[in-house]
This record gives structure tokens, C-alpha cells and sequence, in this order.
């Protein structure tokens, strides 16, 4: 069962929604929440940029500058934080952190169960304040040993967990599709939310017999509408043409290239990530 739920923070919309989730996700499970806010160290001395003869005076008063403005984002981003969790009472604790924003939050990560960020980051928030698209978060978390759920800039808090979600699980019977499976029953959905299991493979025999082991596995933790669908089309075609408009949460596992210590995510959570605005589980 899920118990501590990370969410790292940066001014964009998207944190005040993955704030909002995580209350509606540790409100269902008995978590506590963690916001994690990270003084971008590195960001702030390239942004000074080289040095003149001369010059190291006016570019320690710039880098004091620079951090003082940041220490003051984040310590409203933190009271931010506090007083969304306080309003849904919900158990939370705050920290600041130092140093590269992806690094920190990749270490942290490892003490939780679960991290909630959004669809697209925007942790280096004091030195590339004209980047408002930010950067997708396949970019920030590919490292990960902790399940991540990326969630758009807008999307109703109450719908991740409520009796009517409709979830969307591309599985493949890897053993990274097996983890997101596992993390998905940990979020405590009710037994009435709609799961349909889609995977795509040319040999319709090998997919129904695992189609249908995973459906055992969601019915023993009390999860009882399920649908299973195969396809022998591109999987992330199959995702768009078979429940994606309908779907409040999708589920995938994040797949290896080169083994246990060269971890990236795969090409379809990818996709995913970078093309669909709706929250998306990803197990690694």
C-alpha cells in the first residue's frame, strides 16, 4: 500500500494540480504527502555564464541575487504546498533541497512510494523563465526506481480515485508492464472503476492467455470491471482508437534498452508523455 507520496515543486500549473491528486490519492490510501522543492545551484552559476577579468565581485553579487530570488520562490512554493495539504487535511511534511533539480529529486524518490509531478516540469524556474513550455518529464525522471504519475496542468483532482475512473492499462506482459499493474492496485481504486486491459501482439493465443492472468491478478485485489482488448496494430494507435478519450488515468510500464543500470523509458510511454494531456501511471 502506497504510504508516502513525493511531489516535487515548481510554479507551473501542473504542480498545483499534481498537489490537488496527491491530496485525493493520499486521502484514499492513508498516505502522507512531501513537497520538494529544489534550489537549482548549477542552473543559477551557468546563468551567471564566464567571468570577466575583474568582474568576480559583480558576479557573486549577481549569484547571491540570483539565489536570494529563488529562496523566496521556493519557500512560496512550500507555503503553497502546506496550506493546499492543511486544507484537505491531509499529513504532509516540506523540504528544501540543493543542487541539480533532476538529481534531488531522483534521491528522494527512492524513500517513497510514489512520485505525482506533472506531464511537463519546470524545476529550473529562476534561470530559463522564458521557457514557459517547460521540459516533458520523460527528461527529469527516465532514472527512476520509484512509480511516477504525470499529470496534465488541468484536470479534476477527485477523478483519479473515484468509483466512476476509467483506466486504461497498455500491457504487454513484460515484467515492466507487471510493475505498473502492481503499483496501479496500490492507489486503492475502488472495485466499480472500469479497467480495460489492452495489448497489442500478432499471436492473438499468446495475448488472451496473458490478457487473461492479468485480469486475474486485478480481480484478486477486489477490482472487478475488467475488460480485455487485443489488438494486432501499433500499440499507441490501439491506445488513441480504444478507450483513450474516455480514460482518466492510463497505466504503462517503463521499459529497459541496455539493462538494469542503463534505465529509459521506453518508446510508447514516451509517447505518451510528450502527446497526451491525461494523467499517466508509469511503472519502472
Amino acid at each position: 500500500m502506497i504510504k508516502r507520496i513525493l511531489v516535487p515543486l515548481d510554479p507551473s500549473p501542473y504542480t498545483k494540480t499534481a498537489v490537488r491528486i496527491g491530496c485525493a490519492v493520499a486521502e484514499r490510501t492513508g498516505a502522507e504527502l512531501g513537497g520538494l522543492a529544489v534550489l537549482d545551484i548549477p542552473g543559477i552559476e551557468k546563468a551567471v555564464g564566464p567571468v570577466p577579468l575583474g568582474g568576480v565581485y559583480y558576479a557573486e553579487r549577481l549569484e547571491e541575487h540570483k539565489e536570494q530570488e529563488a529562496h523566496e520562490r521556493i519557500r512560496a512554493l512550500l507555503q503553497d504546498f502546506a496550506a493546499i495539504c492543511e486544507e484537505a487535511g491531509i499529513p504532509h511534511h516540506e523540504a528544501e533541497g540543493q543542487g541539480s533539480p533532476a538529481a534531488r529529486i531522483l534521491y528522494e524518490s527512492m524513500f517513497y512510494d510514489l512520485v505525482i509531478t506533472g506531464l511537463r516540469t519546470h524545476f529550473h524556474f529562476e534561470t530559463e523563465k522564458d521557457k514557459q513550455e517547460g521540459e516533458p518529464v520523460d527528461k527529469i525522471l527516465d532514472h527512476t526506481v520509484t512509480p511516477v504519475l504525470a499529470v496534465p496542468p488541468e484536470f479534476p483532482a477527485t477523478d483519479i480515485v473515484a468509483d466512476h475512473s476509467r483506466i486504461l492499462v497498455a500491457f504487454d506482459g513484460s515484467f515492466p508492464a507487471a510493475r505498473a499493474l502492481q503499483r496501479f492496485v496500490q492507489l486503492g481504486f475502488s472495485g466499480a472503476a472500469e479497467v480495460t486491459l489492452l495489448m497489442s501482439d500478432p499471436d492473438k493465443e499468446k495475448a488472451d492467455s496473458l490478457l487473461s492472468r492479468a485480469e486475474a491478478y486485478l480481480r484478486a485485489h477486489a477490482i472487478g470491471n475488467v475488460k480485455r482488448q487485443w489488438i494486432a496494430t501499433e500499440i499507441f494507435e490501439g491506445i488513441r482508437d480504444h478507450g483513450l478519450d474516455r480514460a482518466t488515468l492510463v497505466v504503462v510500464g517503463a521499459h529497459t534498452k541496455k539493462g538494469l543500470f542503463d534505465f529509459k523509458l521506453g518508446s510508447l510511454t514516451q509517447k505518451l508523455v510528450r502527446e497526451v494531456e491525461k494523467p499517466i501511471l508509469i511503472g519502472p
